[in-house]
């Protein structure tokens, strides 16, 4: 009630409690997705580039309080790389406080009693979401605007509820540089017989495809920026990073992982990933999205990709999107339709896949819908164990430490 309740107005000497969606937010300065870009992101044949997204984000900064955007270093070849914060206004307003209960939560093992409570009663819990690492895995990044302006927007429902509990992070591409290789590429042959086809290139400037393998050693300034956001300056709780996989399979992973697991990572981070997965997978499901698997092909053993995040106590999840050709629609025939590796021995209906997606077009628009409903879930979930979540981080840091004193 106290999150749901908020305002006390006195009229006329009677105190009246007002809940906190009749306030609505003041849009008269937001502009749509549509108006800024001329286009809705996620249409078919067309790809925001850097600029234009980062354009975007900054607008609404600009014009509303739920937002805040922060230059957090440099790419390969120099361009701005941003975390941008997304809650309610209060949550905003208190940003700093909030870090500052995030990492003494992390590193104190010391904390306890009242001071522990306090922290776990005004606390918040801190989601950040890595998108689009690789750069032809397009949609990610191109569902942000949509997300972003819903945030904006919303004046009443579910969306103020999970903000009043949660500050959402994101990085809005892992790497810029490769995003405008891909999208400039992809114009230049919009509307070709190459229309849609594989850049003839590296999109990192360094290490291509493998900067998903880079988190063991740091070589590159786009994956220093990231680790030392979530192990040196938020210590978010949650984070997701959000990739795409092929067209011919499942149309989307979400945890729980399949084995091995990293056998020395503390078991109570592999069951929060399960409860994120398991809402995952009911929310996209009861939204009617098809296609969605779980404990299939994707392990979580080897660590050297972003997900060394978990090494630094975080819950860490994956989410991996079938692909279309870039922004360019594909037809799958039912007969195309196949899985292989771990967990699916074919593609029927399963435990790891309740509902298969049974084949047809399948576009940009469809991946773009898919992440925005699995963000709604991401968000509900940590909205609903925000406190579960808060404590369990420090009762993390007490087990580590004590691990590493023995």
């Amino acid at each position: 009630m106290r999150k749901i309740i908020r305002w006390l107005l006195v009229l006329g000497g009677v105190a009246v409690l007002v809940p906190s969606t009749a306030f609505a937010a003041d849009v008269s300065g937001v502009s749509s997705p549509q108006e800024f870009f001329g286009f809705q992101p996620g249409s078919d044949r067309q790809l925001l580039d850097y600029e234009q997204l980062t354009g975007y984000l900054d607008h609404l900064a600009e014009v509303s309080p739920r937002v805040v955007m922060r230059e957090v270093g440099r790419s390969a070849l120099d361009r701005p790389m941003y975390v941008v914060f997304f809650s309610t206004e209060e949550n905003i307003a208190r940003l700093d406080d909030l870090r500052e209960n995030n990492r003494r939560l992390a590193l104190d093992p010391e904390l306890s009693g009242g001071a522990l409570d306090a922290i776990i009663r005004d606390g918040k819990v801190f989601l950040m979401a890595m998108l689009s690492m690789h750069s032809t895995e397009v949609a990610p990044a191109q569902a942000l605007p949509l997300l972003a302006h819903e945030i904006v927007t919303a004046d009443e429902g579910a969306m103020l509820g999970w903000l009043d509990e949660v500050v959402l992070m994101v990085v809005p591409t892992h790497n810029p540089d490769g995003m405008d290789m891909v999208e400039e590429h992809y114009r230049k042959y919009l509307g070709t017989p190459d229309e849609g086809s594989s850049l003839p290139g590296l999109y990192h400037h360094y290490v291509g495809h493998d900067n998903n393998r880079d988190y063991i050693s740091l070589t590159q300034p786009e994956s220093r920026v990231i680790n030392r956001l979530y192990s040196l300056d938020w210590f978010p709780q949650v984070i997701v990073d959000k990739h795409q996989m092929g067209r011919t399979g499942p149309r989307y992973f979400v945890p729980e992982y399949h084995d091995p697991i990293a056998e020395n990572i503390d078991e109570r981070l592999w069951y929060w990933s399960d409860v994120f997965g398991s809402n995952l997978a009911n929310d996209m499901g009861a939204a009617g999205l098809s296609g969605v698997a779980s404990h299939w092909v994707f392990d979580e053993y080897w660590p050297g990709a972003s997900s060394t995040s978990h090494w630094k106590g975080a819950i860490t999840l994956l989410t991996e999107a079938a692909s279309c050709r870039l922004a360019s629609p594909v037809y799958v025939e039912p007969t195309e339709l196949r899985v292989s590796g771990k967990g699916l021995a074919e593609y029927k209906k399963s435990v790891n896949m309740p509902a298969p997606w049974p084949g047809g077009w399948w576009h940009l628009g469809d991946i773009v819908r898919y992440e925005l409903t699995s963000m709604h879930s991401l968000l509900k979930t940590a909205a609903r164990h925000r406190q579960d979540l808060l404590r369990f981080r420090n009762e993390l840091c007490r087990t580590e430490v004590e691990a590493g004193r023995s």
